[in-house]
């Protein structure tokens, strides 16, 4: 039966995660367990989509404020290096563009 499933997706081009989806999940009606496999297949393609996305995108890495050396960066009256930590620019509605080799 697993083969047969495995089959199935690969020739309705359906991710490896749809079929074992579909052997470990389950649901009260046929409808719901139906549901459920779908929309994981759903988030499934769409982060693997968002990580393409990045990937194409050309990004170095992710970066982190861990070991980051703010003493020769500039940074507006506005608003302070706990402030660029805790995101509170954007409850002002207010971009931060952080750039250069740090």
């Amino acid at each position: 039966m697993k083969d047969q499933i495995y089959e199935c997706c690969k020739e309705l081009r359906l991710s490896i995660t749809f079929a074992e989806n579909a052997l470990s999940m389950s649901g009260d009606t046929y409808q719901d367990y139906l549901l459920k496999v779908l929309r994981a297949e759903l988030d499934y393609r769409n982060n693997k989509r968002k990580k393409l996305h990045l990937k194409q995108a050309g990004f170095d890495n992710i970066k982190t404020f861990e070991g980051y050396d703010f003493r020769n960066i500039i940074i507006p009256n506005t608003t302070s290096i706990d402030g660029i930590r805790t995101l509170d620019f954007m409850d002002r509605n207010e971009n931060l563009i952080l750039y250069g080799r740090n």
